[in-house]
């Protein structure tokens, strides 16, 4: 035997060898690689295994503020600000099931930092449940302010469905937890009812909304009342202007359900001791001009009147004037400069009005 047979030879051993001992090896399993889901837009991909589609969104944002007051205002402060939201969607035979979550927390502000869950709700077609913004909401003035005193500007526990008439036009029924109740009422035995009619078209959108909720004196001797809030608002696109450019509009009348509208003091609810219900009403406005798709401003306005039945020391009547403007210097980073006046009048001699300067800068990373 030649060297070149026994080289060629041993080759052949080796070879079949290995492929033995290959052949008792384990299989690797295919990698199951994240894809892209865009049934539902963009930013959706499906999660390994199943039929879900999952979006995850949020931002960072770090915000200065300066706030006129006393010795004792905490004037300046720099403080953060997290978001994370979570969509999770997927067909049924009864429509598109949906879930939303989102945690939100803060850093700053003399506090060490907290994570808050701040929406937890489901959607099957037009049904809906969980914790999320009210049904009733008619919000649509300002963006860094300007809509503190609009209806529906708060979360609860709720059940509802929305329902698609056509041609833009839903309307919105449901129940939720009552908001105003604290340690100066009794506790609820029937839900808020809250409800909304909204038309979007290519011009822009309109809402008129409510809540109806039941006051519950914790003094028996009075009969539960009626708490409820109304409003109507609008925002309507300005184009002719420039592309991006809109004027919006807000008013509200509330009678005892004050916590509707982000005023959570039981003061500025009702008197809780007797049969009287407060009143708040307000009206609000803003123009936003767009000099371009990536820089704007927004000039915001509003006035309000506030009639405490149970003290008239606490009778006033408010008004609010801000400015911003608000810039983005690469996509998904909105740098935003605002200021706000505000000035509250009471009817009371003895109760100082107040008049405050406010401003703020903005830095907010989206994703």
């Amino acid at each position: 035997m030649n060297i070149k047979s026994l080289i060629l030879g041993s080759a052949a051993a080796l070879v079949a060898g290995g492929a033995a001992q290959a052949a008792d090896l384990p299989v690797a399993e295919p990698v199951d690689y994240v894809k892209v889901c865009d049934a539902y837009g963009a930013g959706y991909f499906f999660i390994p295994g199943t039929d879900t589609c999952l979006k995850i969104s949020g931002y960072a944002r770090t915000e200065a503020t300066f706030n006129e007051g006393d010795r004792a205002t905490q004037k300046f402060d720099l403080w953060a600000r997290g978001q994370v939201n979570f969509e999770a969607k997927e067909e049924t035979e009864f429509g598109t099931l949906s879930s939303h979550v989102r945690f939100e927390g803060d850093v700053g502000k003399g506090e060490d930092g907290n994570i808050d869950l701040k929406r937890a709700y489901m959607t099957l077609g037009g049904f809906y449940a969980g914790y999320l913004t009210t049904a009733g909401i008619v919000d649509y003035v300002g963006d860094m302010y300007g809509g503190d005193y609009d209806l529906g500007d708060t979360e609860a526990g709720q059940i509802g469905y929305n329902m698609a008439l056509g041609n833009g036009v839903t309307a919105t029924l449901g129940i939720a937890n009552n908001k105003h109740l604290n340690g100066s009422w009794a506790g609820q035995t029937l839900p808020t009812l809250v409800a909304r009619l909204k038309v979007d078209q290519a011009w822009g959108s309109v809402s008129v909304g409510g809540v109806v909720s039941q006051a519950r004196y914790l003094n028996a001797a009075y009969d539960n009342d009626i708490a409820y809030s109304v409003a109507a608002g609008g925002i309507f696109n300005l184009d002719m202007l420039s592309e991006g450019s809109n004027i919006a509009l807000n008013g509200f009348y509330t009678e005892g359900a004050m916590a509707w509208n982000g005023i959570a003091s039981s003061t500025y609810m009702s008197d809780a001791t007797g049969d009287q219900l407060n009143e708040l009403y307000g009206v609000s406005a803003s123009l936003k001009y767009a000099f371009a798709d990536n820089l704007w401003t927004v000039i915001s306005g509003g006035y309000g009147d506030y009639n405490d039945k149970g003290a008239t020391n606490l009778d006033y009547d408010f008004y609010t004037v801000s400015g911003e403007v608000g810039y983005k210097p690469v996509k998904n980073l909105k740098i935003i400069a605002g200021i706000q006046y505000t000035d509250r009048d009471f009817d009371y001699v003895t109760t100082a009005d107040t008049e405050v300067w406010e401003g703020k800068l903005r830095l907010q990373r989206d994703f």
